[in-house]
């Protein structure tokens, strides 16, 4: 089985240098830029135009302090763990975490230069797991996570005392992973979390988060939160069967309207580049879910592939010309505002018809080939092996403008690399996929 899988990556990137030719979208989006680290970054935090901060495994910490025109690694003194989060009140106050989630605990960093230097201390209670941090000013925070506590601190992080959650509207579960809080004023915050193939859940303080009301809103975990106004809150999440989706409330926090992009991955962050315009990266899916209508319930979401494949699990926007992603083997990526147009500070819908890559990859029994379309065509998808063969042809009839879903499930192929090409009116566009028994 190891000799057939390097057969098969081996054949993979034989080939791509032809396939990736036939898709440059994402470039119209997202620039890829160096980077200083081929470690994962998987959180980040853009504090201005200036000042920016990455952070993945290994202890792997990048900063930027010119706008991004470059990144530097920050010795984090952390080398076996990774980084689960990063947060910063100015361009010398910052905290981070990092866990080995077994028997040391939480290490609690923090830096009074940039991240130039850290400290590294061990969180008060060592029988929990802490992997998120909030702070509303240099002195009053949150740290939040895995283990499903939560802590407040009044003094810089100090001391922290543990708040009390309600288990008054979602009983039994109000001890689950919180994965990001977010707040309105210095009242009123929410948080976000749950757990896979249980329950995506929702907490809601109105004292300064000294106690926390849970609201089981979805079917899915919950992975990042973001307070639009007093009314509207829009939460991302999704797990690896039901793809990424949203739950939304439009009366502050009481009631919440579940949603699907009917995009596979995990929306594991959410990006506000407009008032209008929200990015989600999709993590392993390798693409953005994008939406223009501020991810309102009901209205599209399209997916834009990120560059070279890569998988972007965290990005940012601190104005609507300056936002950067960071994902896979030390992937940075920066927005690009010269395709978009934002000279006119207009959003454009993406127009142009694109097949997407099959998710799961390799796979088997089945697969799903997602595919846009610029207007209502007549599709056919094709089948072939790597020498050009035709070996099935699946005419899908008129489909609408927008996303579209194809599953493909094995009709008794044997395992190897296949070509699949989608043609619908002058759109003609191939892509791989790996058929791994």
């Amino acid at each position: 089985m190891k000799n057939l899988t390097k057969i098969l990556l081996s054949s993979i990137f034989a080939i791509n240098l032809v396939l990736n030719s036939l898709s440059v979208l994402s470039q119209d989006y997202w620039l890829r830029v160096p980077s200083p680290t081929d470690k994962w970054l998987t959180r980040s935090f853009l504090l201005d135009t200036v000042y920016g901060w990455a952070a993945g495994e290994y202890g792997t910490i990048i900063k930027t302090s010119n706008g991004g025109s470059n990144w530097v690694v920050l010795n984090s003194g952390i080398t076996e763990y990774p980084i689960d989060d990063i947060f910063f009140i100015n361009s010398r106050l910052g905290w981070a975490l990092a866990n080995d989630y077994l028997f040391q605990g939480t290490f609690v960093l923090k830096t009074t230069n940039g991240g130039n230097t850290w400290s590294t201390s061990r969180f008060f209670d060592t029988s929990v797991v802490v992997t998120s941090i909030y702070f509303q000013d240099s002195l009053n925070g949150f740290f939040t996570g895995f283990s499903g506590f939560m802590f407040k601190t009044t003094d810089a992080g100090a001391s922290w005392n543990e708040c009390h959650i309600d288990t008054q509207y979602c009983p039994v579960l109000f001890r689950f992973p919180k994965n990001r809080i977010d707040f309105l004023n210095q009242s009123t915050g929410f948080a976000c979390g749950g757990h896979y193939d249980i329950q995506g859940i929702i907490w809601k303080t109105t004292d300064s988060g000294l106690n926390w009301f849970t609201y089981c809103v979805a079917p899915e975990p919950l992975w990042d939160i973001k307070v639009i106004n007093e009314n509207k809150i829009i939460s991302s999440g999704g797990d690896y069967e039901f793809g990424a989706t949203t739950s939304t409330s439009y009366n502050g926090g009481t009631v919440w309207l579940y949603d699907t992009t009917n995009f596979f991955g995990i929306g594991a962050d959410l990006a506000f580049r407009t008032a209008k315009e929200l990015w989600m990266p999709l993590t392993f899916a390798q693409a953005f879910a994008l939406n223009l209508d501020s991810g309102s319930i009901n209205s599209p979401w399209y997916s834009i592939p990120a560059p070279d494949s890569s998988s972007i699990y965290t990005a940012k926007f601190v104005t609507p010309t300056y936002g950067f992603g960071f994902g896979s083997y030390g992937t940075i990526v920066k927005y690009n505002t010269a395709v978009i147009g934002i000279n006119n500070g207009q959003s454009q819908v993406p127009v142009r018809s694109r097949l997407f890559q099959n998710y799961p990859n390799p796979f088997n029994p089945a697969t799903v080939i997602s595919y846009y379309l610029a207007k209502q065509e007549f599709v056919k998808i094709t089948l072939y092996d790597l020498l050009g063969r035709q070996l099935k042809v699946f005419a899908e009839g008129y489909r609408p403008a927008g996303s579209n879903n194809f599953r493909f499930q094995n009709f008794g192929l044997a395992s190897g690399v296949y070509i699949y090409k989608i043609e619908a009116g002058d759109f003609v566009e191939s892509k791989k996929m790996v058929l791994l028994k």
